[in-house]
């Protein structure tokens, strides 16, 4: 095996590193769910921030993946509340939206996102976000 299946293989062969997926649309998270279960990681589903933050609280996930639009507690809100957090503010950050603005991405930069990601997106696209990040 060589290139991109030997480097799946060996990714999968470590220990599954634990994502945590924000998003209030089932579907999203079903989805995403499944794109993340088969390259190998371990996956958590939240419906907003604030059911998030208490799942973080109980179990720390290796990285957040967040949508930004959603009830209760939005994706910044969350985004804030990690990185204000000590035993949290270091976790990685990856947002995934609708949103396409500068002004909304200069924000998520501002406040520690580590990568953003556009709905609609393909699976290649986000499996190289999060192992460019090599958490």
């Amino acid at each position: 095996m060589s290139g991109p299946e030997s480097a799946r293989a060996a990714f999968q062969a470590q220990d599954a590193a634990t994502v945590l997926v924000v998003d209030d649309s089932p579907v999203i998270r079903l989805l995403l769910g499944d794109i993340l279960s088969a390259a190998g990681y371990d996956v958590r589903l939240a419906e907003d921030g604030a059911q998030a933050l208490d799942m973080m609280k109980r179990r720390r996930p290796d990285l957040v993946l967040t949508d930004l639009n959603m009830p209760q507690m939005d994706g910044f809100s969350l985004v804030a509340a990690i990185k204000s957090d000590p035993n949290l503010a270091d976790l990685p950050i990856v947002v995934i939206t609708s949103e396409e603005t500068e002004a909304k991405r200069a924000r998520g930069r501002e406040q520690g996102v580590d990568g953003w990601i556009v709905k609609p997106f393909e699976p290649a696209e986000l499996l190289e976000v999060l192992w460019r990040l090599d958490f």
